[in-house]
């Protein structure tokens, strides 16, 4: 019994000290941890040449990972210190508020939903959204001819798709998908199983670059033009970081060497300016 009240003691001063050991890790300062430890953890989503991983070497490559780096270079922050976590279009916000990454990459429109949970930089770049049908499909000409209840529509869950398509595609009938793979969408269109599949105009681009049996009925004129921005966590801990990226990002864009980054990735259709 002794040792019973012994081992039951120690387990409450290790249950404790891991509690005091995470309240001290969520009032410090996020910035200020990150200079001091040289480290920083970074949320992103697999998104083709924005950001994607190496099948051979393992490497986070892409658009905004190169950003990334120019911007943490007045840090001195090692590459090797640069801890990525994958996450989906769901869950990067949950991904933020539980503290797996300091920082989200992730490719993610800046809308008035994903707003009310986490907190944005500004626009790294802006990307139009569209909805790809059947080749042979001709009812369409603006995002309204999609507002039918003969309407089948899919999306990912999370995506800006969804969220547009809750708010103002009502009639229409909604087939949602989960995780980071956005082409599942447009898939379900060239397999019959919906009449359309809305996602921004980047993804779909390369989706019928590759499978002629569809188009984007959008192309010419996009629904909305949003601007895809990185994001921190909505807790005044993490203001100096958002200031910080918010500083370097103004910094590269001013000098240039942002549209430099760009010009690496032609197959990307960037948008420098809201339309």
């Amino acid at each position: 019994m002794r040792n019973l009240n012994l081992a039951v003691f120690i387990l409450i001063v290790l249950t404790l000290a891991g509690l005091n050991s995470c309240d001290s890790e969520t009032a410090r300062d996020s910035f200020e941890r990150v200079k001091s430890d040289k480290r920083i953890r970074v949320g992103y989503i697999s998104y083709s040449e924005i950001t994607s991983r190496d099948n051979q070497t393992g490497e986070l490559k892409g658009f905004l990972v190169d950003v990334l780096y120019e911007t943490l270079k007045e840090l001195e922050i090692p590459k090797e210190n640069v801890e990525f976590v994958e996450t989906d279009w769901q869950n990067f916000g949950l991904g933020l508020e539980t503290r797996k990454y300091d920082l989200s990459i992730a490719g993610t429109f800046n809308t008035p939903v994903r707003a009310k949970v986490v907190e944005f930089s500004r626009p790294i770049f802006y990307l139009g959204n569209g909805a790809v049908v059947r080749s042979d499909d001709d009812r369409f000409h603006s995002i309204q001819d999609f507002d039918r209840s003969d309407i089948t529509i899919a999306v990912v869950q999370g995506e800006q798709g969804y969220e547009y398509a809750k708010i103002h595609l009502k009639k229409a009938n909604l087939v949602s998908f989960s995780g980071a793979d956005l082409s599942i969408a447009p898939l379900q269109v060239k397999l019959g199983k919906a009449d359309a599949a809305l996602s921004d105009q980047y993804v779909l681009w390369k989706y019928v670059a590759s499978n002629r049996e569809v188009k984007d009925a959008l192309k010419e004129n996009p629904y909305d033009v949003l601007p895809i921005c990185w994001s921190v966590r909505k807790n005044q801990n993490d203001a100096a970081l958002l200031s910080y990226v918010n500083a370097q990002l103004d910094k590269l864009e001013h000098s240039g060497k942002l549209e430099e980054i760009m010009a690496r990735y032609p197959m990307i259709p960037f948008v420098r300016n809201k339309q």
